[in-house]
């Protein structure tokens, strides 16, 4: 007898009643029974079983009811599931918040022993922070003012396509969409000298408000939260379809580190801790900007990239040479030279930051992304 669904059936179960399990929702998701929860497969009508009996108990479906088939939303080879917790005097603007709960299954070639990449933190753990704000929001004595929305794509892996198809296919909800929040890759650390370092990109697109807000919810908590530009996530997470269709976005990401897809990326590599934190960071903001009287507004001419980011680029690389042992001699310089480029930019000031600047930056960005994808998978956790 097969027992690995009776596990993840008892686990869910577990994780109904528990009031703070962020992490335990990882454990089931990137659990082995689900085979890397590609699209279309055993493992990811599993994972789809697990958000919706967790959200539906937190959060109505968009026609109102409970019944775990309108929770579901059918895209090319693949289902989202979306859910909402109904606003009151402002619920016809929409905060959505969002996380992929795909990855890309079995690895095969990469080990003898384990074929599976479980995608611990990209995404389960970004899942798991949805399910426990749309949980805090719902056991709150007060209901949002606006609508909060919570969608779980399908198809990230594959392009961004469950998402895209979902934008597509809901003009007139999209259209009242005031933010969009987006988790990707969460509870992971790319170096030990960065275990309290994550990112917000793209909140800018919002402007000052939005920048704010994300500046309001980082500082409550022990977490380093590093604000950069939309550019700096390459378009890589469902945050792109978002910003192309006009709403305002932040994109919350620990980058991709060593696990990045491998068979290394399961629970062994999840800081728990920070995790917690990343998900109070997501609380704080998602109340915020459902129960402010003011609301993002697009910022359609942002600059590519500026000062700010500078300065938070400069932040991050000066922690990492205390970590440059764990780099072959190349790399070494080549950090060497960016953290360099990069004083010099912010050293310089902001009446110096030009398009030479902009492209050092962007360029840096790269490389630096280039060279923490590299080297052994470990967790760096203490």
């Amino acid at each position: 007898m097969n027992l690995r669904p009776r596990i993840v059936a008892l686990l869910g179960v577990l994780a109904i009643l528990s009031t703070a399990c962020t992490h335990v929702h990882v454990w089931v998701l990137a659990d082995d029974s689900l085979d890397g929860r590609q699209n279309g497969t055993a493992g990811s009508q599993l994972a789809q079983n697990y958000i919706v009996s967790y959200i539906s108990a937190h959060a109505e479906a968009l026609d109102g009811t409970t019944t775990p088939s309108s929770y579901l939303a059918p895209i090319t080879a693949g289902t989202n599931v979306v859910a909402q917790i109904p606003g009151t005097d402002l619920a016809d603007e929409i905060v959505l918040v969002g996380a992929h709960y795909d990855h890309i299954g079995d690895c095969d070639g990469i080990s003898a022993a384990d074929s599976i990449c479980n995608g611990a933190t990209d995404n389960a753990a970004g899942v798991g922070i949805l399910l426990e704000i749309a949980r805090a929001l719902n056991e709150s004595p007060t209901p949002p003012r606006r609508t909060v929305m919570f969608a779980f794509w399908d198809r990230e892996e594959d392009g961004l396509i469950g998402s895209a198809q979902w934008v597509a296919n809901n003009p007139a909800i999209v259209a009242d969409i005031v933010t969009y929040v987006n988790y990707d890759i969460q509870g992971a650390n790319l170096l030990p000298s960065l275990r309290d370092f994550t990112i917000g990109v793209g909140a800018e697109t919002g402007g000052d408000y939005l920048r704010g807000m994300v500046e309001l919810a980082g500082a409550a908590g022990p977490l380093d939260l590093a604000q950069l530009s939309a550019v700096f996530g390459q378009g890589r997470s469902d945050y792109q379809n978002f910003l192309n269709a006009g709403v305002p976005t932040v994109f919350f990401t620990d980058s991709t580190g060593p696990c990045y897809h491998t068979v290394g990326d399961d629970v062994a590599a999840l800081d728990a801790d920070k995790l917690g934190h990343q998900r109070d960071i997501g609380l704080g903001l998602v109340a915020g900007l459902a129960n402010q009287n003011q609301s993002a507004s697009l910022v359609a001419d942002a600059p590519l990239a500026t000062y700010a980011d500078a300065q938070a680029l400069r932040g991050a690389i000066d922690s990492a040479p205390v970590d440059l042992g764990r780099f072959t001699p190349a790399q070494q310089s080549t950090l060497l030279t960016i953290q360099a480029n990069i004083g010099a930019i912010v050293d310089a000031g902001p009446g110096a930051f030009d398009q030479a600047a902009i492209s050092t930056l962007l360029g840096a960005g790269l490389q630096l992304t280039q060279i923490l994808s590299s080297g052994p998978c470990e967790s760096f956790q203490e």
